[in-house]
């Protein structure tokens, strides 16, 4: 009772004791404060990606990445704390140890090199071992835990270009979670202190427990040793090299004509992930998930996907083995395929909030593909921030830029997030476009178990004859100007003629024609379920067709430069027919027009519109040195060429052929082969095989002329 009565006393007269000056309680805990310095390299041509610790009220000099520190020949630098005295507490890096080359700790001009003994669990920090105590260096002796709260952090940083401590005001934002747990943030680390100078305990992460689970002694906080860490990375080694792998993707060859690569401006050469959209082969990484079905980071256009035929994983296998595809997720850069997994370990989804882990350890796994190579590193993370996204969906945040490989682990091996290409449902806004973000495991596991209801009805692989579908309404417009837009009193419509089309012609029996659209109207926009904003018609003039095509000059162009002329009739492909395409056949939209002055809305069903040019079956003669395509629509419409009329369309010629030196060119018509009409390219195969001589009948424009050549036997189809 005596013992009780005399603490009571002692704690009244501590509390009612005038606190110390500033410069005094940082001379209390001087002693205990260290300089440490990460010596950093390059590895493998690889620059160091980490923490770049920089606190904000330093006047040092600022940089970008951690290379920059390297160039500027200086350590990267933090504070440490001295808690034993061989035992350093400091910030947590998050710095690949094949990229450190040595750490240095000093006070002064003492000066001893160290070793990471362990990283902290839910603090951002790591324990260092001293391979020589600090002459003159005192370790902290850290107050029993109590009620006492702190008044201050001590720390240190440059100030001015020299080391400078530093004592701040302990408090900060008070926040309080769904849940109800509250937390303390604070801008820096350092050493929690007390009114009369005593330290605390220390303050590692910016979120910090407002019941003070930081007091006492920081060794005794949860960490994982160098070896205990060591063997968590190598059991996640193993789990992704069964479960993270290769997968290639195999494709078509893409049907490449002078129309294709004229709409090539409208999709862009790359794919959404920035890969060439006329590869044959692409490797990508495949996420194995529960119920044998695979996530395969590969952010694939639906004109991509078309030309899709095999899908071959492998994990062990050096011939792989095939995979099924299921499905192109809608918002994600993702193409889900299945597999045989049996025996396999699947990922769990780490279902935490990623707010929930600021600052504690996870692990990480950098995995690449370079071409069939795949590369892994695995080292520790920490989450720095948590951005809000699409739909407030949470997505975690590094300190460091380089996440484009990064996978994230809870220490009990669940995934917690992975670089994934969030798809724009709005692509044609301004400012808009692709971005890879840490997703969470829990977002790509959902979208998942959702399919069919989360999949791209348009992003599918089709047959090589319906390829180069596109969605048709069946009208042709003409851009708006400011003057077309006046004129049509659509400017407040159209952003003074920045917008809209102006319809010229319908096709008879298309969507258009059966909703009663005429010429003259104005088609302002689309507005779809599967776009929260309104698909604006945009349209570009057409300045070379403009001119008109040099039929009377196309004798004069030599035969090497024939796969530069575009073709006469415009193409089919444009950004509006990309746009309706993508939305996915069977899909609803509403139109909205002008119509007299009048707005007027008109609901449709995407549909595939009639073969077009780039989409037309076609028969290439190796020895004639000729390719030709069936009439299409758009080619019978420019060339006013009624249906039933013989004729194909020469698409290619060989530079040098027969067919060249006869002197055929591209874009005519033939019309008849040795007098016998021409309805096909299956006519056109069978007539001109194992014939020694062939006279064929040209058709440019309103002129025609009988070609004589040579030909030789066994044609084949491309």
């Amino acid at each position: 009772m005596m013992r009780a009565v005399l603490l009571l006393l002692l704690s009244t007269l501590v509390a009612g004791a005038a606190p110390l000056a500033p410069a005094k309680v940082i001379a209390s805990v001087a002693k205990g404060l260290v300089q440490v310095e990460f010596h950093l390299r390059f590895d493998k041509g690889d620059a160091p990606h980490g923490i770049l610790d920089q606190d904000p009220r330093s006047t040092g000099p600022r940089f970008n990445t951690l290379a920059d520190i390297i160039a500027e020949e200086r350590p990267l630098e933090t504070c440490g704390y001295l808690v034993g005295a061989d035992r350093v507490v400091a910030m947590d890096p998050c710095i690949h140890p094949r990229f450190i080359e040595s750490i240095v700790v000093r006070q002064g001009d003492v000066t001893t090199t160290a070793k990471v003994e362990a990283h902290f669990r839910d603090q951002w920090a790591l324990v260092l071992t001293l391979d020589a105590p600090l002459k003159g260096a005192v370790p902290l002796r850290f107050a029993p835990k109590g009620s006492e709260p702190p008044v201050g952090i001590v720390t240190y940083f440059r100030q001015d270009g020299q080391l400078t401590r530093v004592m701040l005001p302990f408090g900060g934002q008070f926040l309080e979670t769904p849940d109800g747990r509250g937390h303390r943030i604070t801008e820096n680390q350092g050493i929690a202190v007390a009114a009369d100078g005593r330290a605390l305990g220390l303050v590692m992460n910016h979120r910090s427990d407002p019941n003070h689970g930081w007091k006492g002694d920081p060794l005794r906080w949860s960490r994982f040793t160098s070896a205990e860490f060591a063997a968590k990375l190598a059991e996640l080694e193993r789990h992704t090299k069964e479960s993270l792998f290769r997968v290639r993707l195999s494709f078509r060859s893409p049907k490449s004509t002078p129309a294709s690569q004229n709409a090539g401006r409208f999709r862009g050469r790359g794919g959404d992930d920035g890969e060439d959209d006329t590869s044959t082969e692409r490797d990508a990484l495949g996420v194995l998930l529960p119920g044998g079905r695979i996530a395969v980071l590969a952010a694939l256009k639906p004109n991509v996907t078309a030309r899709l035929e095999r899908i071959t994983v492998f994990r062990g296998k050096p011939e792989g083995e095939p995979a099924k595809f299921v499905a192109s997720l809608r918002d994600l850069g993702v193409l889900v395929a299945e597999i045989d997994v049996a025996g396999s370990k699947p990922f769990e989804a780490d279902a935490t909030h990623p707010a929930d882990l600021l600052g504690r350890l996870l692990l990480r796994a950098d995995v690449d593909l370079q071409g069939e190579t795949r590369t892994a590193y695995f080292h520790l993370a920490r989450i720095a921030g948590v951005r809000v996204g699409t739909r407030l969906e949470a997505y975690p945040e590094l300190s460091d830029t380089e996440v484009k490989d990064a996978f994230l682990f809870t220490p009990e091996g669940r995934l917690h997030a992975m670089p994934i290409i969030r798809r724009d449902r709005n692509p044609g806004r301004e400012g808009g476009g692709q971005s890879r973000l840490l997703t969470t495991a829990r977002q790509l596991f959902a979208a998942v178990q959702a399919l069919p209801g989360t999949a791209d009805p348009a992003n599918v692989p089709v047959a090589e004859a319906d390829e180069n579908r596109l969605a048709w309404l069946g009208v042709e417009m003409q851009p708006l100007s400011r003057e077309l837009a006046r004129a049509n009193n659509v400017s407040d419509q159209t952003r003074d003629g920045q917008s809209g089309g102006l319809i010229t012609f319908v096709h008879a029996d298309s969507p258009a024609a059966r909703a009663g659209i005429k010429p003259g109207m104005v088609l302002l926009r689309l507005r779809s379920p599967l776009q929260p904003i309104p698909i604006e018609v945009q349209l570009e003039e057409d300045f070379a067709r403009a001119q008109g095509f040099p039929w009377e000059r196309l004798d004069e162009i030599r035969d090497q430069f024939f796969e530069r002329i575009p073709t006469p009739w415009p193409p089919v492909e444009t950004s509006f027919t990309r746009a309706l395409t993508d939305l996915g056949f069977g899909s609803r939209f509403t139109a909205e027009f002008i119509d007299e002055g009048r707005l007027v809305t008109k609901e449709f069903t995407v549909e595939p519109g009639p073969s077009h040019y780039e989409a037309a079956p076609r028969y290439k003669s190796e020895s004639l040195g000729i390719t030709v395509r069936e009439l299409t629509y758009d080619v019978r419409r420019y060339l006013q060429r009624p249906a039933g009329e013989p004729g194909v369309v020469v698409s290619r010629i060989e530079p040098g052929g027969r067919a060249s030196v006869g002197g055929v060119k591209p874009f005519e018509l033939v019309t008849h082969v040795n007098e016998q009409p021409v309805m096909s390219v299956a006519d056109f195969e069978k007539l001109t095989a194992g014939n020694i001589e062939l006279k064929l009948t040209i058709k440019r424009m309103s002129k025609g002329r009988i070609v004589t050549i040579k030909a030789l036997a066994g044609e084949k189809r491309d």
